[in-house]
Order: structure tokens, then C-alpha cells, then sequence
């Protein structure tokens, strides 16, 4: 099912809002932008932290199902949280024995990094999803696309991986168009 003009309007709004957060990320600085530990008391900041964290860990399951199936998913995102947590902690670590505080060179740069490239890999799905119409969470397109490539059934993306319910709007236009 491909999505309608409502669902594809949808996506490119919330392209557009991923876009200008990397925008408001990215400049002269670049993650030394982070390093102060002001930042830490930044709400929006913690926001941006956690809903990479969650949209990470949504992508490894949709790639990891698209490649490995749903059994091999949960498995690979459990590994990736555990495997981001390895890092925080030592570089963090390193951070602590170097300059005597967890926060800044290196934790924070990696925290930049990480969130600027998970903003930037949701721009790119949601242009996908405008361009391709494709239905439901944006962050299926990559195992549609990984479906698509290995010539196999597209994985299914779980309810609870679309946050922003995209699914919701895909439904109600696949109604409209069966009813109109």
C-alpha cells in the first residue's frame, strides 16, 4: 500500500522538522557545541537524546528483521543498547581519568555525533517515504529498501516503532480511498 497525498504531506513535515535540528546542530563548532555542561541541564537536549536512542534502536530492528527476520531483531537491539552503553561508559571513563569530568572530550562529541547522524538518517528516510510513498513508520523504508534489494517479502514494522503515527494517517487515507 502506498500512501496518499495527506500521508506523504505528513512525512515531509516531519522531514522538515528533522532538517532544521540538524541545521540548529551542525555549525562552526560542531560538537564541541556539547562539551559545556550546560548542556545536561537542557531539557530539549535530554528529548533529542532519548528519541535517538529510541529511533537507533528502532532502525537496528527494522534492518536487522529485513536481513535476519523478526527473531534475529530483538536480539540485535538489545546488543545495540547494550553495545551504546559500552561506549558511553568508556567514554565517559576516558573523559573522567583525562580531564576529570565524564562530561566533554570525548562523551559529548560522541553524543553529537550519534544525534546528528540518527537526525540525518531520519531526513533521509522521510524523503524516501515522500519520494516512494511508502506507508506506515518512516524508518521501514530501509527494510523496505533492504527487502526490495534481496528481492524478499518487506519486513513488518511494528506499531509502537512509529511514534509519530504515520501509520494512523496511512489507515485513515486507505479508508477514505475504499469508501470514496
Amino acid at each position: 500500500m502506498r500512501t496518499g497525498p495527506i500521508g506523504r504531506a505528513a512525512r515531509l513535515a516531519w522531514g522538515v522538522v528533522a532538517a532544521v535540528t540538524v541545521v540548529s546542530l551542525v555549525d562552526e563548532r560542531g560538537p564541541a557545541r556539547f562539551r559545556n555542561p550546560h548542556v545536561l541541564t537542557e531539557p530539549a537536549a535530554w528529548l533529542l537524546h532519548v528519541l535517538s536512542v529510541v529511533i537507533f534502536v528502532l532502525f537496528v530492528g527494522v534492518v536487522a528483521s529485513a536481513l535476519g527476520g523478526r527473531h534475529v531483531a530483538r536480539r540485535w537491539q538489545v546488543g545495540s543498547l547494550v553495545a551504546l552503553a559500552v561506549v558511553v561508559v568508556v567514554a565517559g571513563g576516558i573523559g573522567q581519568l583525562n580531564a576529570g569530568a565524564a562530561w566533554g572530550f570525548p562523551l559529548a562529541d560522541l553524543v553529537w555525533i550519534f544525534d546528528v547522524t540518527v537526525l540525518a538518517s531520519e531526513v533521509l528516510a522521510f524523503a524516501l517515504a515522500v519520494v516512494l510513498g511508502t506507508s506506515g513508520c518512516e524508518i521501514g523504508v530501509w527494510g523496505k529498501l533492504l527487502a526490495r534489494a534481496r528481492h524478499s517479502p518487506a519486513p513488518r514494522t511494528d506499531v509502537l516503532a512509529c511514534i509519530v503515527g504515520l501509520h494512523l494517517i496511512d489507515r485513515w487515507e486507505a479508508a477514505r480511498r475504499s469508501h470514496g
